[in-house]
C-alpha cells in the first residue's frame, strides 16, 4: 500500500498552544497567585512538555500506520500502540515528576503522588492527541478514497475511449472484413476460425471494458485472438514471441493494457517483408515486458502517448511499483508490474 504524507501542520500549530491553555486552567497552583517570572516559566515548561508529548505521539502514530496499513492488522496495531504508549508515559512521566519536584512553580507533593498525577495527565494528554490523529487519518483516508475512486472512474472512461478508438473503430473492422473477404475463397476452414477469433475479441471487449482488473491468463487468451487477426493480415511480416511462465494462476493485470501496447507498436512501425515487426512478450513472474524492434513509419499519425499515460496512471492506482518505459535507437519496451490476485481482491473489498 502506498504511504501517504501526513499533513498535520496546522493541527500542530493550533493543538499544542490549545492544550497548554487547558493545562493551565486545571493547574494545581492558582495562576493569579504566581509572580510574572514564574508564570512565564510555567508556560514555557508546559509548552515544552506538550510539544514533546505531541511529537512523540506523532512519531509513534506514523510508524504504526506505516507498519500496519491494512484493516485486518488493526488489532495488532492497537496492541502495539498500547504497549508503546504505556512505556512512553512511564519513562517520560518519571522524568517529568522529578523535574516538577525541583521547580518552585508546582505543588511539592511526595514523589509517588507527583508521579501518579503525572501519569494521569500524560494518559489524558496522549489520549486527546491520539483521538485527534485517528480522526484526522480517518477523514483524510475517506477523502483520499473518494478522490481515488473518481480518478479511477476517469481513467476507466479514458481507457474505454481508447479501446473504442483502437478496437471497435470502423478502421479496425474494415481491415478485418477485408482480410476475411480475401480469405473466404481460399480457405473456408480458416475463414471460420477467423470469424471465431473476431467474435472472441468483441465478446471480450463487451465483457471486460468496465472492469478494473482481470486475470492474466484470461487477458492472454484475448490477446492471442487479437493478434491472430493481425497475423492473418500481415502474415510472416508480423512475428510474435512468447517467453512466459507456464501458468499465471495468481496473477492479474488491468484490462487491455497489453492490447494497447501491441496496437501502438503495429500502428507506428513499418511492417513489411524486408522489415518484419517482431513483438516479444517476456515475463519473470513479477513483471511482463512487451517490446518490439523500432522502425517508425516515415509518415503517419504522430503518437500522443495517451494510451501509455493511461496505462501508467491506472497502475499507479493499484500498485506502488512503476510502469517502466525504455526507448533505444533500435527497440521500444514497456514493463508492466504483475498484480497479486489475493492482494488485489483484498484491496478492492476494503
Amino acid at each position: 500500500m502506498e504511504k501517504r504524507r501526513l499533513n498535520d501542520k496546522w493541527a500542530r500549530i493550533i493543538g499544542v498552544p490549545l492544550i497548554v491553555v487547558l493545562l493551565q486552567l486545571f493547574a494545581n497552583v492558582p495562576w493569579q497567585n504566581l509572580p510574572i517570572n514564574l508564570k512565564v516559566l510555567k508556560v514555557i515548561k508546559n509548552f515544552l512538555y506538550v510539544a514533546f508529548y505531541w511529537e512523540g505521539n506523532r512519531i509513534i502514530f506514523i510508524y504504526l500506520r506505516n507498519k500496519f496499513p491494512r484493516p485486518k492488522d488493526m488489532l495488532k496495531k492497537i496492541g502495539t500502540q498500547a504497549v508503546i504508549f504505556v512505556l512512553f508515559i512511564c519513562i517520560f512521566g518519571f522524568f517529568v515528576a522529578l523535574i516538577n519536584q525541583s521547580m518552585p512553580i508546582d505543588s511539592h507533593e511526595s514523589f509517588p503522588m507527583e508521579f501518579t498525577d503525572t501519569l494521569k495527565k500524560s494518559a489524558v494528554l496522549l489520549l486527546i492527541i491520539t483521538v485527534c490523529y485517528e480522526c484526522a487519518f480517518f477523514f483524510g483516508n475517506w477523502e483520499h478514497s473518494l478522490y481515488e475512486s473518481e480518478r479511477l472512474k476517469k481513467e476507466s472512461l479514458i481507457s474505454q475511449f481508447e479501446l473504442l478508438k483502437n478496437q471497435i473503430s470502423p478502421h479496425f473492422l474494415f481491415n478485418s472484413l477485408n482480410a476475411l473477404i480475401t480469405l473466404v475463397p481460399e480457405d473456408a476452414q480458416l475463414s471460420v476460425l477467423f470469424i471465431q477469433k473476431l467474435s472472441n475479441v468483441y465478446r471480450h471487449v463487451l465483457t471486460y471494458n468496465e472492469k478494473n482488473i482481470i486475470e492474466m491468463k484470461v487477458e492472454l487468451e484475448f490477446l492471442k485472438d487479437y493478434l491472430f487477426l493481425f497475423q492473418m493480415r500481415f502474415g510472416e511480416n508480423l512475428i510474435v514471441e512468447y517467453k512466459l511462465p507456464e501458468s499465471f494462476e495468481k496473477v492479474m493485470t488491468i484490462p487491455f493494457a497489453l492490447q494497447m501496447l501491441i496496437e501502438n507498436a503495429i500502428k507506428h512501425n513499418t511492417i513489411s517483408q524486408r522489415k518484419p515487426l517482431i513483438i516479444s512478450l517476456i515475463s519473470d513472474g513479477e513483471i511482463i515486458t512487451i517490446k518490439n524492434n523500432l522502425q517508425k513509419k516515415k509518415s503517419g499519425v504522430e503518437s500522443t502517448n495517451t494510451g501509455l499515460n493511461n496505462i501508467t496512471n491506472r497502475f499507479k492506482l493499484l500498485t506502488a511499483r512503476p510502469v517502466e518505459v525504455v526507448i533505444t535507437a533500435t527497440e521500444f519496451s514497456v514493463s508492466l508490474p504483475l498484480l497479486n490476485k489475493i492482494s488485489m481482491h483484498e484491496s478492492i473489498n476494503h
